[in-house]
């Protein structure tokens, strides 16, 4: 054990599941947080396939729920968990038209995506700050960077991270803080997200980038301080294209990646 611990949201499966990996490769203690008990034990079951030694903390909350986050942060500090490093990955999206989409969905999404990762950076941030040492992950995406139309909804939620998280970092250096954050920006991504968006058959899933592969991205980025991550030629073609085109052109961009493929 290297004595740190690293708090990753949305461990269960996909980045977030490949970034516990990395961490537990390097002798974290990880405290992974999702859902599902029952989607943590496997995560779990297979993290120690891996690595037989790692410590793992499962820490089943539902981000949902506006008082989640703080008793996430209640819990940790109750077992005496030192957060070194923290990862907000929890999120997920919908697709369609705004206003045929759910309302109580896109709140959720709002809470989750949002105001959640917020609360537990706030409350983290705090402590770090006050160590003047560790390492926060945000996870936006390259919806960070242009409307989505059809995902309007999401992309503003990616789009608020981006702003925030850009903000604080210029913050940490004015306060001379060798805490670091860093925002992973990853193009469409083989995970349940597509699913769990009701996205499966739209052009932007039919070529995902690697999870682990990103997730090895961002984790390199992380350690090393950086202010950002575009992980794959893909995330870099699409942040390249947000300098150069105007939005409404990125907005018909996205478009045409967010419709169903042709049968």
């Amino acid at each position: 054990m290297n004595n740190q611990t690293a708090l990753i949201t949305g461990a269960s499966s996909g980045i977030g599941f490949e970034l516990a990996r990395c961490f537990a490769r390097d002798d974290y203690r990880v405290v992974l947080v999702a859902r599902h008990l029952n989607e943590l034990e496997e995560a779990r079951r297979l993290l120690h396939q891996e690595f037989s030694t790692v410590d793992i903390v499962l820490l089943p909350t539902d981000l949902s729920h506006p008082d989640a986050a703080g008793q996430l942060y209640a819990e940790t500090e109750r077992r005496r968990l030192q957060i070194d490093a923290l990862v907000n990955d929890a999120g997920f999206g919908e697709t369609g038209y705004f206003t045929d989409t759910d309302l109580e969905t896109e709140l959720r999404m709002i809470q989750v995506n949002a105001a959640s990762l917020v609360h537990l950076t706030k409350l983290y941030l705090q402590d770090m700050v006050a160590r003047n040492e560790g390492r926060i992950l945000q996870l936006g995406s390259v919806a960070s960077f242009s409307p989505s139309p059809c995902q309007a909804v999401y992309a503003a939620t990616k789009a608020f991270v981006l702003s925030f998280a850009e903000a604080v970092q210029h913050e940490l250096k004015q306060q001379k803080s060798a805490v670091t954050m860093t925002i992973l920006c990853p193009p469409p991504t083989d995970t349940n997200f597509f699913r769990t968006a009701h996205a499966e058959n739209t052009r932007a899933a039919q070529h995902p980038a690697s999870a682990r592969e990103v997730a090895q991205e961002g984790y390199d980025a992380l350690m090393e301080g950086a202010a950002r991550s575009l992980p794959t030629l893909g995330a870099k073609v699409n942040f390249f294209s947000s300098l150069l085109l105007p939005d409404s052109m990125l907005a018909t961009l996205m478009n045409t990646q967010l419709h169903a493929t042709s049968k």
